[in-house]
């Protein structure tokens, strides 16, 4: 479980409304708590601990010289109280309202008065940050302080000794030579300081500690619970010369000991917690938190709603975004990386090297591709065909007459007569008029005419039978098969 130090809803809100009222925050109490027997994680909307079981006047409150915004809180548990083990802590300004919230590795604090061993006063330091420094009033009371070493150090040989400065102002390094100060303006810096932690496992007479986790740097070891002090003597422990990921303890103890090891987060804090009431507006950086989350912006999100490769068409005569004109060209297979994923060089290998060709959809029609299905079969995807008209006939034909005949006549020759001689048979003839040596003479000859009248003569044509006639078909139609169409631009989303 990480240890650490955060903000109350409250306050966040206090250190906002002191920024924009000028009213300082007064931090007056501090608490401790068991945590009902538990470990605890803190939550920004605790208005109290989970189970307190001291709360006292804090001792001072004081500013870090390197992190004008960090302050620390202090209280003294007297070696009267006790009997718990410390899991919480808070601070309360003078609303008796809850500012800020922890949590701690369990210490069990004993009781001087039941015989519990040897113990005194316990100091507990609670670090934070505000937004301004100057929103949180410093102060120390003289009854109840226990100045730290640390404390001196920081603030009385730095800070209050060397004169000069305005207020407001901190004593800072103005280089690492020795006696190098000077005053400077502390920066208005939003964080959160945040702890890590890690637990080992004690060997028999374990003396050397490798981290895996923390270093020394601002590191607070514990052994079974209570907090071991910094030097070189029994019960004490002290970082390595060269590594600071290895201590050393002042003692081995019993196999299986626990060591439990506690750290600043090394960075010195965390990033500005966001504020609920915000709904996410106090993000400093939106298109950063994007891009780390791999989502897109709205605007994004209403233009992108294709993928690459992604065919379609539109009544602009240029290529929306996000998109180009499937026009054939070559284009970068870098810049378009995603789309020349997809769809490669099958449609042409552009350069053959850093380019690659689109679909040229200019004047076509698409068609689906077969994909199997035995259609349009032998063809590869991507591929173009050319047109064609299916094999087909025309026909045509006459009315068939059918068996039938044709009736005709001859003009009529009007009237009219014929003339025709006859001759008397010999048989017939009178003998005693016959020429006597004439073999051929058969008798008298007689002349008769006739009148046939007016008349007319029958004409008969022979039936032609059944029969058809040929029918010859012009030819028809443009350049090109075509279905009745509209033009738009073809595009291919990248």
């Amino acid at each position: 479980m990480a240890f650490k130090t955060i903000h109350t809803r409250y306050g966040l809100i206090a250190m906002s409304r002191a920024e924009s009222l000028g009213t300082p925050i007064n931090l007056t109490h501090m608490a401790v708590g068991d945590g009902n027997g538990n470990p605890v994680e803190p939550d920004w909307e605790q208005t109290g601990l989970v189970r307190e079981r001291y709360r006292t006047l804090i001792s001072r409150v004081y500013q870090d010289p390197d992190e004008p915004t960090q302050f620390t809180a202090e209280i003294v548990i007297p070696a009267s109280e006790g009997g718990y083990v410390l899991r919480e802590i808070a601070a309360f300004d003078s609303t008796g309202a809850m500012f800020v919230v922890g949590n701690l590795p369990d210490i069990y604090k004993p009781v001087l008065e039941n015989g519990e061993g040897v113990f005194g006063d316990a100091v507990l330091r609670l670090h934070f940050v505000v937004t301004n420094a100057e929103v949180v009033n410093v102060f120390v009371d003289p009854n109840v302080a226990v100045a730290s070493q640390a404390w001196v150090i920081n603030n009385l040989t730095a800070a209050t000794i060397i004169p000069g400065g305005t207020v407001g102002q901190l004593l800072g390094k103005a280089s690492n030579a020795d006696g190098d100060y000077e005053w400077q303006d502390p920066d208005a810096i939003n964080v959160t300081v945040d702890t890590v932690a890690e637990k080992q496992l004690l060997a028999a007479d374990q003396t050397v500690v490798d981290l895996s986790i923390t270093t020394t740097y601002g590191l607070a070891v514990y052994i079974d619970g209570l907090r071991l002090d910094m030097g070189s003597g029994a019960g004490e422990w002290q970082p390595d010369a060269s590594l600071e990921t290895r201590l050393h303890l002042g003692q081995s103890y019993p196999a299986g000991t626990r060591i439990t090891l506690v750290q600043n987060e090394p960075s010195g804090s965390a990033g500005a917690p966001l504020e609920r009431s915000q709904n996410l507006a106090d993000v400093l950086d939106k298109a950063a938190a994007r891009d780390n989350l791999e989502v897109y912006s709205k605007a994004e999100v209403n233009q992108r709603i294709r993928q690459p490769g992604d065919i379609f068409y539109t009544a602009a005569n240029t290529a929306p975004s996000f998109s180009l004109k499937a026009n054939g060209a070559a284009v970068s297979r870098t810049a378009y990386a995603a789309l020349f994923a997809r769809i490669g060089t099958r449609f042409g290998a552009g350069d053959g090297f850093t380019t690659f060709n689109l679909p040229d959809l200019r004047g076509e029609f698409v068609r689906g591709w077969d994909d199997g299905r035995g259609v349009d079969g032998g063809r590869e995807l991507g591929s173009y065909q050319g047109g064609a008209l299916q094999v087909h006939g025309h026909t045509g034909s006459a009315s068939t007459a059918g068996q039938h005949g044709h009736t005709g006549q001859t003009s009529t020759a009007g009237r009219h007569s014929h003339s025709m001689t006859f001759m008397r048979d010999r048989a017939t003839t009178d003998p005693g008029n016959a020429v006597l040596g004439d073999e051929n003479y058969y008798g008298e000859q007689t002349n008769t005419t006739t009148e046939a009248g007016e008349h007319a003569h029958s004409l008969s044509i022979n039936q032609g039978g059944a029969h058809g006639h040929t029918i010859t078909i012009g030819s028809t139609g443009g350049t090109e098969t075509r279905p009745r169409n509209v033009a738009l631009l073809a595009c291919i989303a990248f």
